[in-house]
């Protein structure tokens, strides 16, 4: 039978989280770095230094306000300098959003399909060059409207926001609920599953500094 492991999905909204009481309900965390033009989420280093503490496998997502691919690559490059020695265990992702596209709209940009496709895979490239397991955030009406049928959509792992009782399709990382709630955080959580052991691919690939 084949295991899944849970996990969850924090920034700073989720203020001062008690991780040793969310440790027994959860087998790994994915945490927002940072957002746009090199803001670190300011619960972020917390985080990151109290998985670490108790041995919670983690992975790291970054924000896009991306308004062209380069500046998705200096994202990617912020996410990096972020990382530093850090060794995360689960993948290392670019979150494109609702509120991407308001940003983009609002400084003039319009978004479409390419767009959005090149600025995925300037982020992801840059993280593999770097020696990172990559992956990109999306939901059911973004994939559908960009990522569908596509290389990027191919070439790496996605995390897949859909709040059912299937994720509908097959995916390496399902964000099945965003009303969770776990001991240790107040308010609600996201809620993530998934049926990859991405500690032990990314430690045997020697990725995310596992060399």
């Amino acid at each position: 039978m084949t295991k899944l492991f849970n996990g969850i999905d924090v920034s700073r909204h989720q203020g001062d989280i008690d991780w040793d009481s969310v440790n027994p309900h959860i087998d790994f965390a994915m945490i927002r770095a940072g957002f746009g033009k090199n803001n670190i989420d300011a619960k972020a280093r917390r985080n990151v230094s109290e998985c670490e503490r108790l041995g919670i496998p983690y992975g790291l997502y970054w924000f896009s306000y991306a308004l062209h691919p380069e500046m998705a690559k200096k994202e990617a490059e912020y996410l990096i300098d972020f990382i530093g020695e850090h060794k995360p265990e689960y993948p290392i992702v670019y979150d494109f959003e609702y509120d991407t596209v308001t940003h983009a709209t609002k400084n003039g940009v319009s978004i479409n399909r390419q767009f959005v496709l090149d600025c995925t895979e300037e982020f992801c490239r840059t993280l593999e060059e770097h020696g990172f397991y990559a992956m990109f955030y999306t939901n059911q009406d973004y994939y559908q409207r960009y990522y569908q049928a596509s290389k990027v959509a191919e070439k790496y792992d996605m995390w897949y926001a859909r709040y059912s009782q299937s994720a509908g399709r097959k995916v390496t990382l399902w964000q099945y609920s965003d009303k969770g709630k776990l001991p240790g955080i107040s308010g609600y959580v996201d809620l993530d599953r998934t049926e990859r052991d991405y500690p032990l691919i990314i430690k045997k690939n020697n990725l995310n500094n596992w060399r």
